[in-house]
């Protein structure tokens, strides 16, 4: 079964590839990339979840492997800049390390390369079990601080996760990508900025000198007063900074610069 794919803007001239986060679906770009005319949007939904959910999640290589095929064959000249957030920005980096050729620039935020710790990680795991609440999902839009209009989609995404696929890619995002497997940034051309929103766990923060020591042309910056999914949190916001980036390749002087970690670590981020 291949990936659910929205298109916009065919007509546009660069590819803008988007990738959803762990806890919903391509509609969470939806806004987004309508908001930007300018340029052609691939949107898929990924394995799991969505109208993909039909299609088992694998792992994260395999998964942008895929990804890595859909640019190929549907993004103008073959090529796309990557967007991604959380679970997407995880899938971002990997895509730009492994087959960096394929990326025009990446912006990718909230991407928990370091993997989580012991307590996020039980938690997060156990809490696969109430997915089959309403309660529990409306619960999460709040506390991820959702607008009105979104939560409805945010719910029946949820319900219709496949929990097999879901448990399968935590555990993989959980355990963290091996160095290894970030080489391949190295070899990176394009410009790629590495977010955190300024609230995130430091080991969220701490996954930007990940990307920044490897990536000639990378960047690090915190988005200010913002927590994991700032997306939703301040649409405009990101939206501001994400077009500033694709029209100049600069960071948004919106965006904060990354001051030293402390060395005491904070808790983690769920995924």
């Amino acid at each position: 079964m291949n990936l659910h794919v929205a298109e916009l803007h065919p007509d546009a001239s660069e590819t803008v590839l988007y990738l959803h986060g762990g806890n919903v679906a391509g509609w969470m770009w939806t806004e987004q990339a309508a908001a930007l005319a300018d340029h052609h949007a691939l949107v898929p939904d990924l394995p799991g979840f969505g109208a993909s959910a039909g299609r088992p999640w694998t792992d994260l290589m395999a998964v942008t492997d895929d990804l890595a095929d859909l640019v190929r064959n549907r993004a103008h000249d073959g090529r796309a800049h990557v967007v991604g957030l959380s679970l997407g920005g995880v899938l971002g980096t990997l895509l730009a390390a492994r087959h960096p050729d394929l990326v025009r620039s990446a912006f990718v935020t909230g991407a928990a390369l370091r993997g989580v710790g012991r307590l996020t990680r039980w938690s997060g795991l156990a809490q696969v079990s109430f997915w089959s609440s309403p309660g529990y999902w409306n619960g999460l839009a709040r506390a991820f601080r959702l607008p009105a209009d979104s939560v409805d989609a945010f719910v029946s995404t949820g319900l219709g996760i496949d929990r097999d696929s879901a448990r399968r890619m935590m555990t993989q995002v959980y355990d963290g990508v091996p160095a290894a497997d970030l080489e391949g940034l190295r070899d990176l051309r394009a410009p790629m900025l590495a977010i955190a929103g300024e609230k995130e766990p430091q080991t969220v923060r701490r996954a930007l000198d990940d990307i920044v020591s490897r990536v000639p042309r990378a960047v690090a910056r915190l988005a200010p007063g913002m927590h994991h999914v700032w997306s939703a949190e301040d649409p405009e916001l990101f939206h501001d900074v994400l077009a500033h980036w694709l029209t100049t390749a600069e960071p948004s002087p919106a965006l904060l610069p990354v001051e030293p970690a402390p060395r005491q670590e904070a808790r983690d981020a769920g995924v």
